[in-house]
């Protein structure tokens, strides 16, 4: 690897997509969780002394207690294996861990971090390739959106043990009896609930960040990287996801112009927008307001007969690169243990984390449950935020010219190959075209 590339991959700043809790937009019935028990694991090891395994994360408080509980259980069923836990900050995780790594210091055996850190650590090699220690049918337990979060050049760098963080469609129950399944139905039911004159809209959400434009891209068949990690933007079912958006706003005249992320929030709860698209991130916000909200997946896309597919992140498990021997199966009974369906039930239960499991997401707790229910089943068509590094010049790029489309600056025939200029002149000046791919099997 090249110098050049090396220092843009230790430097490159990431960007942030949290994938945080859903608290529901009313009361969430979930059950009591049930008292934890270690689920058996394949292969059993046997290490042929104590091991301590110490793993740094940078989550919450509340987090932090349910990661020392499910150690616990982990240590109980495996007494000759004790863990460790140190807490950092999101970026002094990232750069710590790498110059660690790098530099001769004394890295952790694992890291629980966001996807988004796939992209530094696979790049670098500091963290192991866990479709090489981890059977094929591992990985089937695991929706591959989810998965897809930590691959990396076809290879498989981390496990989460949550998933979701996605997009969403909101609605007043009061003003809208059952939400269509196509757009064209869609943007008509919308015509009728929309009244300029008196400040009352079908929709709104925020037309200044572009993570609302990727379900609708996905939606006309399109997403912001090709099959090799690079930027595809000047494309033409970019092009349709722009102009479908601005349609809404500038013909079809169903949303008010230029709004942002709070205003969408304040119209919505005041009963001035039958609609909104909104995170699942930020679901407890809806709670108490003189709205009843209903959840709902985005409408199917007529001229494609594609479903809307938003991004999503979570938490994996990583295994450091120099952790080899009884270490490494200790590792990794560990990390088998922590992505398990019986330790993301416990997530979903007392910290109300969506799970990357397919079990757990099938199971009673979720298709039960009047909120985790619609929730899941728009996670379900969720692709997960590319891992990738050139993802953050993809980010920067659809940002700045998306908000100039929907501010009415320029055209989306326009923003399409501009947004693709500015991607692939940022993934030069940070080696992108210089970098030497991760081997592949």
């Amino acid at each position: 690897m090249r110098l050049s590339k090396l220092l843009a991959i230790f430097f490159v700043t990431v960007v942030v997509l949290g994938a945080c809790a859903p608290a529901g937009p009313g009361p969430i019935s979930s059950p009591s969780p049930t008292p934890f028990a270690s689920p058996p694991l394949t292969p059993p090891v046997t290490p042929g002394g104590p091991i301590t395994l110490t793993y740094w994360e940078e989550d919450n408080d509340a987090a932090d207690v349910l990661l020392d509980e499910l150690s616990a259980a982990f240590t109980a069923a495996n007494p000759g294996i004790t863990i460790e836990r140190k807490h950092y900050s999101y970026n002094d995780l990232r750069n710590q861990f790498r110059a660690e790594s790098l530099f001769a210091g004394e890295p952790p055996d694992l890291v629980r971090a966001p996807g988004e850190f796939t992209g530094p650590f696979g790049e670098l090699q500091i963290v192991k390739a866990l479709d090489e220690i981890f059977a094929a049918e591992f990985f089937d337990g695991f929706l591959s959106g989810a998965l897809a979060g930590a691959t990396l050049r076809s290879r498989v760098w981390g496990l989460p043990d949550n998933y979701g963080g996605h997009l969403m469609l909101l609605y007043n129950k009061a003003l809208v009896a059952q939400v269509p399944l196509d757009t064209d139905a869609w943007i008509g039911q919308l015509k009728t609930l929309t009244d300029a004159t008196t400040g009352q809209y079908g929709l709104v959400f925020d037309t200044t960040e572009s993570y609302w434009l990727i379900p609708w891209l996905a939606g006309f068949g399109g997403w912001p990287l090709d099959v090799q990690d690079k930027p595809a933007l000047a494309t033409a079912e970019m092009v349709e996801a722009l102009w479908f958006l601005v349609d809404l706003e500038m013909e079809h005249r169903v949303m008010p112009e230029k709004v942002d992320y709070q205003m969408a929030f304040d119209l919505f709860s005041q009963g001035k927008a039958a609609y909104v698209i909104d995170g699942v991130w930020n679901l407890d916000r809806y709670e108490g307001l003189d709205v009843e909200v209903g959840i709902a997946s985005l409408p199917r896309v007529n001229k494609t007969r594609l479903l809307p597919g938003p991004m999503a992140t979570g938490r994996f498990w990583y295994i450091a690169d120099g952790v080899d021997g009884a270490r490494l199966d200790a590792a990794a009974r560990f990390v088998e243990f922590m992505t398990s369906a019986q330790t993301q039930e416990q997530w979903l239960t007392k910290m109300q984390r969506l799970p990357s499991s397919k079990e757990v997401l099938a199971g009673p707790v979720v298709v039960s449950d009047p909120v985790f229910a619609p929730v899941a089943e728009q996670l379900r068509l969720a692709r997960a935020v590319p891992p990738a590094l050139e993802m953050t010049c993809v980010w920067r790029s659809m940002d700045t010219y998306f908000a100039k489309v929907m501010a009415g600056e320029m055209t989306a025939d326009e923003a399409a190959p501009a947004m693709q200029e500015m991607a692939d002149a940022c993934v030069s000046e940070m080696g992108g075209d210089e970098a030497t791919p991760v081997a592949t099997p």
